[in-house]
């Protein structure tokens, strides 16, 4: 086989492929959208593993890149930001409300902000809270159109007022008011507008009421890019901070962003084929000349999408080749054309990454499927390994296949 720089390289992929997360790039990306706030408060989103890119790492280079808040969905994850050492207040917003949480009492503890939506997450807060010796810090959500949560209209004065009852009695402390806009990544829509305009009222009521929030906050990516009207005191950044596009029509690019993750493996096989040979499973693609087929060792079980089949390329070496025959659970086909040229066992592919480097993006890999950027960095599987900044950290639950696949077709 002849040995390259790039096939060097390629030698230390593992067999199932690796992550690579550009941490250099999430610390610039935090610092571009920093620039483009006018509030004086910035989150940094890492729900979700920090959208695949991993948690803990994420957030630290965040919180250095300037972030002063950290937002999680899941309490499991704010509590394991505090676990490792990390002190900004994090707010989390998606659990269930029960008189023995657990989670919830173990979230307070560890000085975790709640989302706050209903009268009857209020009475489990205060009452974890009273047990505690002192007050449950929350940001109050209103529903102003996403029917996801937070309170209605309609029912946000009696949520309000118990509230502020709640903090009277020192069981609950409103440190924020927030919402989240159901046309967020329609900046443009007249939606958001009258949904600012019902949180503004809102904001107003809990005024009235005798509460003091702190922080009022509505802007997710794509508005802290086009809507600085609706900044407050506190914006809310995911997916732009990791490079990916917030909106269909805007360009990370353009706003001085670049993608973070890339995913590559190594080409496992090549091979040549005759005209009117079947590739994969059901034959839905069949070659019409005779041509060379790679094998690259990732598949759906590692979150390679199925409707990616001839959709999209990845690259190798200079060229990009498309992906051929339907994806397999652990192995996919690539078209590498009826020249192999260069092309040789070993090489590295990488899937998508930054597209500045001649790779697809994820948000072409998305577009491709129907959905968005999001939706693919998010599929990839845990037992993938990352690498950040050349130095490999494993997820933690990440663990070796018991049965080592031999990257022949199946």
């Amino acid at each position: 086989m002849r040995q390259n720089a790039q096939s060097q390289t390629a030698a230390k992929t593992p067999l199932t492929g690796q992550v690579t997360v550009d941490l250099s790039a999430i610390s610039d990306n935090v610092r571009a959208f920093r620039k483009r706030s006018k509030a004086p408060h910035f989150m940094a989103v890492v729900k979700g593993n920090a959208y695949g890119h991993g948690l803990i790492e994420v957030a630290s280079t965040a919180v250095e890149a300037g972030a002063d808040w950290l937002g999680t969905a899941q309490l499991s994850e704010a509590v394991a930001l505090r676990k490792a050492g990390i002190t900004v207040p994090v707010l989390s917003w998606l659990y269930l409300a029960s008189q023995t949480s657990a989670a919830i009492r173990e979230a307070l503890e560890y000085d975790v902000d709640l989302s706050l939506g209903s009268v009857g997450q209020l009475e489990v807060l205060t009452g974890i809270a009273r047990q505690l010796g002192r007050p449950a810090a929350v940001h109050l959500e209103l529903d102003s159109g996403l029917s996801r949560g937070g309170a209605r209209v309609e029912d946000w004065p009696g949520l309000v007022a118990r509230a502020r009852q709640a903090e009277l009695d020192g069981t609950l402390r409103v440190r924020g008011v927030w919402t989240h806009l159901a046309w967020a990544d329609v900046p443009a829509h007249p939606g958001n507008a009258a949904a600012v305009a019902d949180f503004e009222a809102a904001v107003e009521v809990a005024r009235v009421a005798g509460l003091r929030p702190e922080l009022r906050h509505v802007c997710s990516s794509a508005n802290i890019l086009e809507r600085p009207g609706f900044h407050f005191d506190m914006v809310r950044a995911g997916l732009a901070i990791y490079g990916l596009a917030p909106a269909g029509h805007l360009d990370p690019a353009d706003f001085g962003l670049r993608p973070a993750l890339s995913v590559t493996a190594p080409l496992v096989m090549v091979k040549k084929v005759p005209a009117g040979t079947g590739v994969s499973y059901e034959h839905q693609a069949i070659t019409y000349e005779p041509r060379f087929l790679g094998l690259i060792p990732l598949g759906y079980a590692d979150g390679i999408p199925k409707g990616i089949s001839g959709r999209s390329v990845v690259r190798i070496g200079n060229r990009q080749v498309p992906v051929i025959g339907k994806v397999c659970m652990d192995q996919f086909m690539v078209d590498l054309g009826p020249d192999v040229g260069e092309i040789a066992v070993g090489d590295t592919a990488v899937l998508f990454g930054d597209p500045g480097s001649g790779a697809a993006s994820a948000d072409e890999w998305g577009a491709a499927i129907g959905s968005h950027g999001d939706e693919i960095i998010n599929r990839i599987a845990p037992r993938l390994p990352r690498v950040y900044e050349s130095d490999v950290h494993e997820c933690p639950d990440y663990q070796e296949p018991l049965i080592e696949r031999s990257g022949h077709a199946v």
